[in-house]
């Protein structure tokens, strides 16, 4: 940062000042309700508010050119006088609106040494009122964000950022503190290993970067530790009088208030994470369950399907026939008396098959040092600390023979989608939004404002290829790979699982292809891999993980080349993913090309078509008809829409559950105290 540059003094409310709770969330629109709610929702849509912003982005960039012949002091004098306008009249900031972000435009380029194009003034602008901003891969939406926050901060309110895991908090705080100094703008990001002591004075912050995850979960903390005392104001008074160590409680809250939420890849967080509640949670006696779910275990390991148990696909469960009640009918004495009855030993069966079919070591978890360590589905990375609830996980240990741990007992607990709906100004930036801009604008009155691209994109999608084997497939792949790598192309292959990524691994060492492998088993140099994807030759095998947080810049002759190939080697079950993928390339106007493979034996084919449709997709695929391509194309829309309409009927009725628990328990400390 320049020498010469003034920093601002810091302006906002207090650290230790805590706003009242939270209100409810409004519950979600029904009958006639529901019709309007989503037809204000369609034409807020339209086009005509891109078309505004766009305008008064080309405004901005035009006084933020105009500012470049100012001095440093200046500068800083301009910015303090708008930042006292935004302070006023935080929304409009008194018709000084594109003033300010004009002057934290050029304070970015004077700090930071960049400065922000027209797509992200107006991507910026979109924040500021509460849009959700679609951005495409590699268009700067951490500037983006970063300009947003600092008119959010300049109202007095605490502004909180929400980014997809800790490396990308710390790593955006740090790199967007001298813009934020220069604003007059504290910042500060929190991750998992800061301790409370750490949080408290981290979230005196104007700016916080931290992911949902550890916001959720400082967030309940604080209202248990108001509930074993006083409201959250008068602890933080305290605190903030100076009289709050002779308290023990005052200490304990850690948020001094929520406000302007600015949420990173928001598809992640508001739709594929919000059927997750966060739970807070202690140990509890296991009242014989360890004992009672080997016991079930074993008897699950004679089970044969069809004539035991059925599986219900589509639930991602089993139906348990007579064959295996008269299993557990037998063995019912051996069990503890708890888990005794049929209810609950047939539960316990339940879980023990849905484990042996639906929740997969490499898809949906890992033995790591002997402990069972859950998967995120849609990113493929670890979350230790993160268990399955109602004895599912320990049914996982004892199909795995490690040690059964013990069940945990709720002290509190929300879901994502709750939590978000509750914040009193919500915006967010995403690369894939349009997909579920319905449900956007449903749960979280959020509309979907697509931001167009600096330059145009050049990325050339390949016709999609079908197989009636996995093995044919991975056989295709490969030949590909080998194909685009003696070109010296670089490759990137998108895959579902760790068992994928570990498949195709071993096929590509067969070859004595060098390749880089990213899994949530072999992540510790997730950023290096990720930004070294586009050199020369470079093969790259990613599970979603890929897909997020880093830019892919392409080395040195390969643009020429036609620029990195992206093979998605598995369709997901949400488009989305899969267009976050294939965002990879193309970035910035640069060359690019995807390729997509499916078969017959996907899980995604497997779960949402009906054996008859599989055989015909296989035989589709073995006689090369025409029209494949199309056939392919439609296959996938139809399994994903099927896949897409059964993960929002999930969040519905998570979103139900939660309603009812607000009005039946609310968790605020003055009704729960």
């Amino acid at each position: 940062m320049d020498a010469s540059a003034a920093l601002l003094p810091r302006v906002g409310v207090p650290a230790g000042f805590v706003p009242p709770p939270l209100p409810l969330a409004s519950k979600l629109p029904e009958g006639a309700d529901a019709l309007a709610h989503a037809t204000h929702g369609w034409f807020r849509r339209r086009g005509h508010h891109a078309r505004r912003l766009r305008q008064d982005s080309l405004a901005v960039a035009a006084a933020c050119a105009g500012l470049a012949a100012l001095t440093n002091e200046a500068l800083s004098e301009r910015v303090l006088a708008l930042r006292e306008a935004v302070r006023r009249d935080p929304i409009d900031a008194g018709g000084e609106r594109i003033a300010a972000l004009a002057a934290v435009g050029e304070t970015a380029h004077r700090a930071l040494g960049m400065r922000p194009y027209p797509v992200q003034f107006m991507g910026a602008l979109a924040l500021h009122h509460g849009w959700l901003a679609e951005m495409a891969t590699g268009e700067g939406k951490t500037l983006t964000a970063a300009l947003a926050a600092v008119l959010a901060a300049w109202s007095g309110a605490p502004c909180h950022l929400v980014t997809s895991n800790d490396y990308l908090a710390a790593r955006d705080a740090e790199e967007m503190t001298p813009l934020y100094e220069r604003c007059g703008v504290s910042v500060a990001s929190v991750v998992s290993t800061h301790k409370p002591d750490e949080r408290v004075a981290r979230y005196g912050a104007d700016v916080v970067y931290l992911t949902a995850k550890e916001m959720l979960a400082d967030f309940l903390r604080d209202q248990l530790a108001a509930r074993a005392g006083q409201d959250p104001q008068r602890l933080a008074l305290k605190r903030w009088l100076g009289t709050a160590p002779e308290d023990a409680r005052a200490s304990q809250i850690q948020i001094r208030g929520l406000h302007s939420v600015i949420v990173d890849e928001a598809d992640n967080v508001l739709i594929d994470e919000a059927v997750t509640p966060l739970i807070l949670s202690a140990p509890r006696s296991d009242l014989g369950l360890a004992d009672a779910v080997r016991l079930v275990s074993t008897i699950a390991d004679q089970m044969v399907e069809d004539r035991d148990y059925e599986q219900l696909r589509r639930q991602r469960t089993v139906m348990l026939k007579d064959g295996a009640r008269a299993a557990l009918t037998a063995r019912a004495g051996e069990l503890g008396v708890v888990w005794r009855a049929e209810p609950r030993r047939e539960e316990l069966m339940r879980q023990a098959l849905t484990v042996r079919h639906f929740i997969l070591k490499g898809h949906q978890y890992l033995v790591d040092e002997g402990k069972v360590v859950l998967l995120d589905e849609f990113t493929g990375r670890m979350t230790p600390g993160r268990t399955l609830t109602a004895g599912l996980h320990q049914a996982i240990e004892a199909y795995e023979g490690v040690e059964i741990t013990d069940p945990n007992e709720s002290l509190g607990q929300m879901s994502f989608q709750s939590f978000f709906r509750r914040m009193p100004r919500l915006a967010g930036t995403t690369g894939t939004g349009r997909e579920a801009s319905a449900e956007f604008w449903r749960i979280y009155r959020l509309g979907v404002i697509p931001i167009p691209t600096h330059r145009p994109r050049l990325t050339v999608t390949g016709a999609p290829r079908l197989y009636d084997s996995a093995g044919r497939k991975w056989q295709s792949v490969v030949a590909q790979i080998v194909s685009l790598h003696e070109r010296g192309r670089p490759v990137l292959v998108g895959v579902r699982s760790v068992e994928s990524s570990e498949t195709l691994a071993s096929l590509l060492a067969a070859r004595a292809l060098p390749f880089e492998l990213l899994n949530a088993v072999r992540h510790a140099e997730e950023a290096r891999i990720i930004a070294r994807a586009g050199e020369p030759g470079r093969i790259t095998i990613a599970t979603n993980m890929a897909g997020r947080g880093t830019d892919i810049r392409l080395g040195e002759g390969v643009p020429a080349m036609g620029g990195l190939h992206v093979i998605i080697a598995e369709a997901n079950e949400s488009g989305r993913i899969d267009r976050q993928l294939a965002g990879r390339c193309g970035r910035q106007g640069d060359p690019g090309s995807v390729s997509i493979y499916v078969s017959a034996e996907d899980g995604l084919v497997k779960r949402f078509l009906s054996r008859p449709a599989r055989l015909v997709v296989a035989t589709s695929a073995r006689l090369r008809l025409p029209l494949r391509s199309i056939w392919v194309r439609a296959l996938i829309r139809l399994s994903q829409r099927r896949a897409e309409a059964d993960a929002f009927s999930r969040r519905r009725g998570v979103l139900k559950s939660d309603d009812w628990l607000d009005n039946a328990l609310p968790f605020e400390p003055s009704s729960r105290a």
